[in-house]
């Protein structure tokens, strides 16, 4: 019995609620619908290219084909829309948002603008765990919530960030916001980051890096990826990509690589980097660079959130700027983060979009920006084969735009209709 329970409760969610539909009645067995976009200039982020005069059908939240116009349509057609030459791009991503509660119409509007999968990078995970299950029971059309559990050294936990995302705990004692130390039981610490729902273990501050390659290697074989700050205080960011992060975020960080001495408590003002000291294209750094490269590390620049604050010190500014620039010409994958989402203005487009100027900025192509946002966050996320292209079997995320974003990547705000797995959304 015990067997036949477990078997149950391991069925996708999707195998389940079709057999209850069938057994009320054969409701599963409803026709799928069917969506054609027509005449529509396909932008692929991976060749970075434009296929013009295209029919992109849709079934259900799936892509079913990409063809001529002249292609046979199916023999039903539910909705069909009028492309009139925009530019089609797979729906945006933001791998760096953090939620929290009464962020309904903030999920919304980010959708609207465009954006139709996040990565929520810390936080109380009752509160992303119920949007996430908001937006997959289509409850709420907002994008697709990935979401993480941090751990740090105990002595950061007077953060009234943690505090307020761990009410009903010990501070450092809720599972998706762990004080961690050299005595921890990793195995047990990362199952209970892991058993919060997060896909994604987020190592923030004062940790050391035997503690941090103990972690990353125990959330590796659980199966969460691994995101780091840049550095966290002591270790640097060169032992973090040795014990395997996956992605470095928040560009300015790195540059604690070349410090002469990096301490805990550095952690409470680690974005006052050396950069004077500290060029950016000093040896340390370089050095940084080509094993990331080598490992396969990604960087997530977060240059938005830094760059673009009128209150950003020259230095950091060019720093910020001159090693993304630097990452992205080695062959650094980069990842498009915010660490904002989307703005107060109750008509703002989300953040995403002057993340990528900064990216362009920074010396990426609007191509190479583009998929920043596209299929390279899809593949730092687990979703590579499912999401991030325009293609047939890849999930019907989709932004219908104006003008062409390899040629100008402001023409992503220019937003004609967003598809959220397959369903048009009402656009800001």
């Amino acid at each position: 019995m015990r067997q036949l329970l477990a078997a149950v409760l391991l069925l996708p969610v999707s195998f389940m609620a079709g057999t209850n539909l069938h057994a009320q009645g054969g409701a599963a067995a409803r026709r799928v619908p069917i969506t054609v976009i027509d005449d529509v200039q396909v932008v692929d982020v991976e060749k970075l290219a434009v296929t013009p005069n295209r029919r992109v059908v849709l079934r259900g939240d799936s892509i079913l084909s990409v063809g001529a116009l002249t292609d046979r349509l199916p023999d039903t057609v539910d909705v069909r829309v009028a492309g009139q030459g925009g530019y089609l791009i797979p729906g945006l991503v933001d791998h760096h948002v953090h939620l929290t509660p009464g962020m309904t119409r903030a999920l919304i509007q980010t959708a609207r603008g465009g954006v139709t999968m996040v990565n929520a990078m810390a936080g109380d995970n009752r509160t992303a765990g119920e949007y996430a299950r908001a937006v997959l029971a289509r409850e709420l059309m907002g994008p697709e919530i990935a979401y993480a559990s941090v751990m740090a050294g105990p002595d950061f936990f007077v953060d009234p960030r943690f505090r307020g995302a761990s009410v009903g705990f010990a501070f450092g004692t809720a599972p998706w916001a762990q004080a961690v130390t050299a005595s921890t039981d990793v195995v047990r610490a990362v199952s209970a980051a892991r058993g919060s729902g997060a896909e994604v273990l987020k190592l923030y501050a004062m940790i050391d890096s035997a503690l941090a390659d103990r972690l990353v290697a125990e959330a590796h074989r659980q199966g969460m990826r691994v995101v780091a700050h840049g550095t966290v205080f002591p270790a640097r960011p060169s032992q973090l990509v040795a014990g395997g992060v996956d992605i470095l975020t928040h560009v300015p960080y790195l540059s604690w690589q070349g410090a002469a001495t990096v301490k805990p408590e550095d952690s409470f003002n680690r974005a006052n980097g050396p950069y004077e000291q500290v060029p950016a294209d000093a040896p340390a750094i370089e050095s940084l660079l080509q094993a990331m490269k080598t490992r396969g590390t990604y960087l997530e620049p977060t240059l938005e959130v830094f760059v673009g604050r009128p209150t950003t010190a020259p230095a950091m500014r060019a720093w910020s700027l001159a090693v993304t620039r630097r990452a992205q010409a080695i062959g650094i994958p980069i990842l498009a983060g915010t660490d904002g989402m989307i703005g107060n203005d109750a008509d703002a487009l989300p953040n995403v979009h002057k993340e990528l100027v900064r990216l362009v900025e920074a010396g990426l192509t609007p191509g190479a920006a583009l998929a920043s946002a596209t299929i390279i966050p899809a593949r730092a996320m687990g979703r590579g084969r499912t999401h991030g292209l325009v293609a047939p079997g890849r999930v019907a995320d989709l932004v219908l735009l104006d003008a062409n974003p390899l040629i100008d990547i402001s023409a992503t705000t220019r937003i004609r209709q967003v598809f959220i797995k397959g369903r048009a959304l009402r656009t800001p």
